[in-house]
């Protein structure tokens, strides 16, 4: 069978431009326990959208205030790099990043002290629905041992 064939089985089609949300993406955080996150950077092979090392200032915010890091943490986030409504869209950018460095990823995930998953926020314009999977992102998450969470917001009673 096809790819087209196989996902047209599926239930619900991807939805680049879905009117009902107001954005998502997918994060992956990983928490590095006494581990340099640069080291993350170096295992996976990948550059992360946001670092926070231990004792040290980030980046200034929009304020031009910049808070000392509690925690080693390093995330990759596809917020930036994915232009769709639909979170499958951004899962596979995240799983097929990931796959490049699978055995980097569980050097990292055998180390003690090291924790990490995938956070989703999906952020509801007009209040109901959510985000869809297919067998293929739940795979992919799977074959790379890493949980997923999906945090969602609603913003149906805000005014534009």
């Amino acid at each position: 069978m096809t790819r087209e064939r196989y996902e047209s089985s599926h239930f619900t089609p991807m939805m680049d431009a879905d009117e009902n949300v107001e954005r998502t993406c997918a994060k992956l955080l990983i928490y590095t326990g006494q581990l340099n996150p640069s080291e993350v950077t170096t295992l996976l092979g990948l550059s992360p959208t946001r670092m926070v090392v231990l004792g040290q200032r980030g980046r200034p915010n929009r304020l031009g205030r910049s808070a000392v890091g509690k925690v080693n943490g390093w995330f990759l986030s596809s917020e930036e790099f994915v232009e769709s409504n639909d979170l499958r869209r951004h899962l596979d950018w995240l799983i097929a990043k990931l796959r490049r460095n699978p055995d980097g990823l569980r050097k990292l995930q055998a180390m003690e002290g090291v924790r990490m998953y995938v956070l989703c926020p999906w952020w509801s314009r007009r209040g109901g629905g959510g985000p869809s999977l297919w067998p293929e992102q739940m795979r992919g998450l799977a074959d790379l041992n890493l949980e997923c969470t999906v945090a969602f917001a609603d913003y149906s009673e805000q005014k534009d």
